[in-house]
């Protein structure tokens, strides 16, 4: 009778997001060596439904030996390992970051509730690790496992990039500090470069935020807002001049990674990211990109300066960063690792 790795994802593509990538990217690559069966949310059901049709399944699996080892997506659906460590399967979860930080008192019961018995928990950074730890789940069970990323080959990075043009990746929820950055940094790149464009690939309730906080800093025709969609974001990255991702904190929230930064870093975009949480794991400073001190506007606006006014440095630094994600940051890496430690977990 043959057991398989039971994945169960509350959050997959066609969702677009940082939790959707890594949903897809582990489930498909570690299928391709591993018998799994994958449960995901793809028709975006209601979240009590997909847990119970998804509890209904792993029950009876679980009670027919199907089911080897239970890994989930995120803590939300913590629930579903009740069942499985009832029926003596072994139960994994990934931690992203908020869902360790995020101070709403029904998710702090909800969390207290259901995530203190895992055998293992994935975090995808040193700092949601630290926020882990700072929740009272036990250190000895915490594995740190990064992102990895695709590396283009070189042709698709040798055109010639656009003259003071910004890039900004991700959606607009304010502790990717686009508002401030907006308000705060943007004008007085402005005032040296004219034609300064800040390109948006992103969405969200910050929105109305980003946009006046741009028409109270008189750069309000300076943002472009393409669609975002996987051809756009790679043209984008192929074209900037720079990638931004001023991040600043927000109580009750945290940046868990930041895919971003690899994949800036991989197209060769000169990247700027703020010196935080997991943005120090996503970032290595000088080689992939550079760390930039939060909510600091003199700092930012003498690194953008830095990267628009150099750009024989800026290629220098497009260079270093693909070759740095080329040597270690790729995909394989991170499938290696979550195969050793589900099959140590598996093996009881």
């Amino acid at each position: 009778m043959t057991t398989r790795w039971w994945l169960v994802m509350r959050k997959y593509p066609p969702s677009v997001g940082g939790m959707e990538r890594l949903s897809w990217e582990v489930t498909q690559r570690l299928g391709a060596v591993r018998p799994l069966e994958v449960i995901a949310n793809v028709r975006q059901r209601l979240l009590p439904w997909f847990v119970l049709t998804a509890a209904t399944r792993l029950a009876a699996a679980c009670v027919r030996r199907r089911v080897g080892l239970l890994h989930l997506g995120d803590p939300v659906l913590a629930p579903l390992a009740v069942v499985a460590r009832a029926l003596g399967v072994p139960t994994i979860v990934t931690l992203h970051g908020l869902d360790i930080v995020h101070p709403h008192p029904l998710y702090r019961a909800w969390r207290a509730l259901f995530l203190r018995r895992f055998d293992a928990y994935v975090c995808i950074s040193e700092s949601a690790r630290a926020a882990a730890v700072d929740a009272g789940l036990p250190p000895e069970r915490l594995h740190v496992i990064g992102i990895g990323v695709d590396v283009p080959p070189p042709s698709s990075t040798d055109a010639v990039r656009d003259a003071a043009t910004l890039l900004f990746i991700g959606r607009l929820v304010r502790r990717k500090g686009l508002a401030w950055f907006v308000g705060d940094v943007l004008p007085s790149v402005a005032r040296r470069y004219p034609d300064v464009k800040l390109v948006i690939l992103g969405d969200g309730p910050e929105r109305d935020t980003v946009v006046e906080a741009a028409r109270g800093g008189g750069v309000e025709r300076a943002l472009l807002w393409p669609p975002r969609d996987e051809a756009n974001k790679a043209a984008w990255l192929a074209r900037a001049s720079v990638c931004v991702m001023p991040n600043v904190r927000v109580a009750g929230d945290m940046e868990g990674f930041g895919i971003v930064a690899l994949e800036a870093a991989a197209a060769g975009c000169p990247l700027l990211a703020s010196d935080l949480e997991g943005l120090k794991d996503a970032v290595a400073d000088g080689e992939s990109g550079t760390l930039v001190p939060p909510a600091d506007a003199a700092a930012w606006i003498a690194s953008v300066d830095d990267v628009l006014a150099r750009p024989r440095e800026a290629q220098r630094m497009s260079r270093d960063a693909r070759a740095f994600v080329g040597s270690g940051r790729g995909w394989d890496r991170v499938i290696d690792a979550y195969c050793t430690l589900f099959d140590a977990v598996a093996a009881g």
